[in-house]
């Protein structure tokens, strides 16, 4: 064996190349491990080798984190070219769970609606049973008008939103489109409809609604009319009065409001509803 003069090292021609252990591993094992890298370290590794070119895809939760990118532009570009990739293999590739993080700190660039439409419709496709846009910022609430209802599935069980614009389309469409939802989870979201109801939703959390100066009149009520409720997290929803029609499967509730008599009013709905005296 001849070695490099100074190293005391084997040379090229001699040495042997050591065995790719890790590509060796199941499929299952190597997609545990991508679980915990990002988006963007998951889809590299199709430059590994052949054996890992598409591997990535079969992940079953996505996750995209604009705060990961050093503009919302490159983060648009990733995200329609990995799902584009998703959309192009020979089988469909089913999903768990799909998030959306649509804050980056280094851009004053924001998403529109029309940039996440195509987005969601992906994840609904490929058979999500968790759907969420867990961050947005923009000067106005995201709002789905105009485009198809996106979250008709028979597989969708929680949906969260963020700094989007809840309307009375949205929730007449929340019963027939989703029909298995379990929870609903609304954050930072302009709340512009009278009544939630649902014969099959267990969780329904509402924190930090944007309410604009000059709203409407006539959604200063708000009725909750969901029966099989098992757990209510509602923060105040300015100028808004809420009426609680009929919750009376609530195990877990957290209900909070600025004002006492707010206060005083969930607490003798919930004595009532447990059947325990006011305190």
């Amino acid at each position: 064996m001849k070695a490099l003069p100074g190293t005391g090292m084997p040379s090229s021609n001699s040495q042997k190349s050591a065995p790719d252990r890790i590509s060796a591993l199941p499929d299952d094992l190597l997609l545990h491990v991508m679980y915990f890298l990002t988006m963007q370290e998951a889809v590299q590794t199709c430059l590994l080798s052949r054996r890992w070119q598409n591997l990535w895809s079969s992940l079953m939760w996505l996750n995209f984190d604009a705060a990961k990118f050093s503009s919302m532009r490159t983060y648009r570009k990733f995200v329609n070219n990995a799902l584009l990739r998703r959309s192009s293999l020979p089988e469909p590739v089913p999903l768990d769970a799909f998030w959306i993080y649509a804050v980056c700190d280094n851009s004053d660039d924001f998403l529109g609606y029309s940039d996440i439409h195509p987005w969601i419709r992906h994840a609904i496709n490929s058979k999500a049973w968790a759907v969420g846009i867990m961050k947005h910022s923009g000067p106005k609430p995201l709002s789905m008008e105009g485009y198809p209802f996106p979250f008709t599935s028979v597989y969708l069980r929680l949906l969260s939103l963020c700094h989007c614009s809840i309307d009375d389309w949205f929730a007449q469409n929340l019963s027939s489109c989703f029909p298995m939802l379990d929870d609903l989870d609304l954050m930072s979201c302009a709340i512009h409809i009278t009544m939630f109801s649902s014969t099959k939703s267990k969780s329904l959390t509402i924190t930090s609604t944007q309410t604009e100066k000059d709203f409407p009149i006539e959604f200063q009520y708000l009725a909750i009319d969901m029966p099989n409720l098992v757990s209510l997290r509602l923060e105040e929803i300015p100028r808004r009065n809420i009426h609680l029609v009929d919750v009376s499967s609530v195990k877990m509730a957290s209900i909070y409001s600025h004002s006492l008599l707010g206060i005083l009013r969930f607490s003798a709905v919930f004595s009532a509803l447990f059947q325990m005296p006011p305190t």
